[in-house]
């Protein structure tokens, strides 16, 4: 069995030699599909990968309450959230940190550099809400929103882009805002990954952090829009969400003006969209699959019309029906196989270049390449059965007269 094998490989390969050109353009429906199937495939591992990613740097177990947008015309000064139920809140059983949400758009200035960035107001929860890992200096602390500290937190990014060094930590920088220029000394570095989820979360502005207390004084405010909480059990997050709305609800003395938002759900909606839309794409890829085996089947024809007098020799000299059903299998097997291998070295080479333009990792398995693999044998043998079949039902007479 196994010299037989060895035989029709070596009959299929020099027939493949013999036809280089109508072999590739044979085989060219099959890398197409191939290397399209492993293109959509990478590019949407690279995408859940960097979901997965953009997610723990936001920080997991994260919740948000704020105020329901929905009935603002309803809402009055004192249904917003202050200090008594930040502090109300962080009694709460199963939560782990609680930061206020309170942000602002604003510009930075160092000499003749200018760039916008998002205030973040911040508590020393807000490090291990957010995921902050400092790479510079420290995070903003307790004493500094206690003393209204004129200190900020940049990302190395940020730095390296105002002061040309990522270590700024010492540095003065300016903020302007509404009410005037506010000098600022940069206490840390927090370590940043650019991405295309962070470029749309923050639209595209740098984040930094400063003191809550002392963003408050710059812009005359006294209360949040909402609050960030870490939960200890991811699977308490909606319970906890709806009891933090109940103690608000009890403290302000109000119904429905206030809402949950789990980030973690939101990411496993972009995750299933995703997941959805690399179906979809993959199941179009398999289009061009079909049309390779077609082409698979018509050249497997032609083939066995050019070797009629071939297999009537064979036949004559007592080749049984399955002999020659195995060899013709055996070429369309190793003609697609050549089709796979090609189209996952093009599908890996696509989706390196559609990763860097979208700033995603091109994510191949193993398991995937060998499925890619599997996936072109199969379409040669399935589609190659028909002229194998073909061919060994020759009666080999008449396949001794064919001219």
């Amino acid at each position: 069995m196994l010299m037989n094998l060895l035989e029709n490989i070596s009959m299929a390969v020099s027939s493949i030699r013999a036809n280089k050109m109508r072999t590739l353009l044979t085989m060219l429906g099959i890398i197409i599909g191939i290397s399209a199937v492993v293109a959509i495939s990478a590019i949407g591992n690279g995408g859940k990968y960097q979901i997965q990613k953009s997610l723990e740097q936001f920080g997991t177990n994260r919740l948000m309450v704020y105020m329901n947008w929905s009935n603002q015309n309803e809402m009055q000064l004192r249904d917003y959230i202050n200090d008594r139920d930040i502090e109300a809140i962080r009694q709460l059983d199963g939560i782990e940190a609680v930061a206020p949400i309170y942000e602002e758009y604003s510009t930075i200035k160092v000499k003749d550099k200018n760039q916008d960035v998002i205030l973040v107001g911040a508590n020393s929860d807000m490090q291990i809400i957010n995921n902050v890992e400092m790479v510079y200096g420290r995070y903003i602390n307790q004493q500094d929103n206690e003393s209204y500290a004129n200190t900020i937190v940049l990302s190395e990014k940020d730095a390296k882009e105002i002061f040309g060094k990522t270590d700024a930590v010492g540095e003065a920088i300016t903020l302007n805002t509404y009410r005037g220029p506010v000098d600022f000394r940069v206490v840390g570095i927090y370590q940043y990954e650019d991405s295309p989820f962070n470029s749309a979360i923050n639209g595209g502005y740098a984040q930094v952090y400063v003191p809550v207390n002392t963003i408050l004084r710059i812009y005359g405010q006294t209360v949040y829009y909402g609050v960030n909480l870490k939960v200890e059990d991811r699977n308490q997050m909606d319970y906890i969400g709806e009891q933090t709305i109940r103690l608000l609800e009890r403290l302000h003395n109000n119904n429905d003006k206030y809402q949950t938002f789990n980030l973690e759900q939101a990411f496993e909606a972009v995750n299933s969209v995703l997941t959805t839309i690399t179906s979809v794409l993959a199941f179009i890829a398999g289009i061009a699959l079909l049309v390779g085996g077609i082409g698979i089947m018509n050249i497997m024809l032609v083939t066995v019309t050019e070797r009629i007098r071939e297999i009537g020799v064979k036949k004559a000299i007592g080749a049984k029906r399955g002999t020659i059903l195995f060899q013709f299998l055996t070429e369309s097997a190793i003609i697609s196989l050549m089709g796979g291998v090609l189209g996952i070295a093009f599908g890996f080479l696509l989706a390196t270049g559609v990763s860097v333009f979208l700033k995603l990792p091109p994510l191949i398995s193993l398991k995937e390449v060998l499925l890619a693999a599997f996936l072109a044998i199969t379409i040669g043998i399935l589609f190659g059965v028909y002229p194998a079949n073909r061919a060994a039902k020759l009666d080999p007479i008449d396949a001794l007269r064919y001219e």
